[in-house]
């Protein structure tokens, strides 16, 4: 499926969560690129915008995607890796892996830092919406579950434009409702699927996610 950009993209997905307008939801954006989308979500049915965003981690060397770094600092293992796969890794290269690990904390940091404060807590009592734009693989949904486990929502909701057939049935797994504007088996880069470059800036998109409800329709 094709978009006219990332923002159109969300109002698609809003108009399938349209009886949530007014309930106070919180859009989470698993990646900073899915902001947009996730903006034009949360503008539509009057949600908050949470970004977890995340590092990814990849061994020099090895082109595999080893995990995520989470706000948090906490390391998540990309759920493609099977078990020995990962002992492997740990085995060989422990120390390069928790030498990245630290290098990927203090670089998310220095970008979290720009959104402000986003505390966790705010989280408890809410219907979450794990938001992807492009969603190409499960590594940030398996992110953000983990990230998630000590808060007590109402209810979980995974959303997303493009997705991976794979992650489709992750999310509908994980989560108490799903939507997929477009399933695929395969699939290009993020940008193949949008007419227009984002309207906004990343500094307009940081400063839209902390003043949201000033657009609230």
């Amino acid at each position: 499926m094709y978009y006219i950009n990332r923002i159109e993209l969300g109002r698609t997905l809003a108009g399938r969560v349209s009886d949530l307008k007014g309930q106070e939801a919180v859009v989470i954006a698993l990646k900073e690129d899915a902001l947009t989308a996730c903006i034009g979500l949360a503008s539509e049915i009057n949600a908050w915008v949470f970004p977890l965003l995340s590092k990814r981690i990849i061994i020099p060397g090895d082109p595999r995607v080893v995990g995520l770094i989470d706000p948090a600092g906490m390391f998540t293992w990309n759920p493609d890796l099977e078990k020995p796969q990962r002992d492997g890794i740990e085995l060989e290269s422990r120390s390069v892996l928790e030498d990245m690990k630290r290098q990927a904390f203090s670089e998310l940091n220095r970008i979290l830092d720009q959104y402000g404060t986003f505390s966790k807590d705010g989280l408890n009592g809410r219907v979450l919406l794990l938001t992807g734009d492009i969603v190409e693989d499960r590594i940030e949904i398996a992110m953000a579950l983990e990230y998630l486990k000590s808060v007590r929502y109402r209810a979980l909701y995974g959303l997303g434009g493009n997705v991976d057939s794979t992650a489709a049935d992750y999310f509908h797994l994980q989560t108490d409702k799903d939507v997929a504007l477009d399933i695929m088996t395969h699939m290009f880069p993020a940008e193949h699927y949008f007419e227009q470059k984002d309207s906004y800036t990343p500094e307009e998109c940081r400063l839209l996610v902390t003043n949201i409800s000033q657009y609230w329709t």
